[in-house]
């Protein structure tokens, strides 16, 4: 059993961070990008293409907590690993918002669309350091 748990483990953590890189990675082309690639048409295809992965993300982060939460972390505030569990899950949760806010958009202005990327970008990349800054 503990077999199972294991490959399960490392299949849904191997997805978890492919979905966050790729996340991650296009929302920092859309934050640094020129008014030329923020075209409604580009960013509303490339805002399909990533909803994939934040639903990737969203489904293995909630697996991957369970797991955790098997072995006895029912406490997560108690040590550093389930502290970097809570800033996740409170930096997804402020990404799908933002996320949901840049799907229902309808105005097309490349401004607003560089804002709500780089808020999705900027959180990612502050959740990312401060799980450095808890486990190291």
């Amino acid at each position: 059993m503990m077999e199972v748990g294991s490959w399960l483990w490392k299949l849904s953590y191997m997805f978890h961070v492919i979905s966050n890189a790729a996340f991650f990675g296009i929302s920092l082309v859309f934050t640094f990008a020129d008014n030329n690639l923020l075209k409604e048409e580009i960013v509303k295809k490339y805002l399909k293409i990533s909803s994939l992965f934040v639903f990737l993300t969203g489904a293995t982060g909630i697996l991957l907590l369970s797991i955790l939460s098997m072995n006895g972390m029912d406490d997560l505030t108690n040590n550093p690993v389930g502290q970097s569990a809570l800033a996740m899950i409170l930096g997804y949760l402020i990404v799908l918002f933002v996320f949901s806010l840049a799907l229902i958009y309808k105005g097309g202005e490349a401004k607003v669309y560089k804002t709500l990327f780089g808020i999705m970008f900027f959180s990612y990349l502050f959740v990312y350091l401060l799980r450095v800054y808890l486990t190291t």
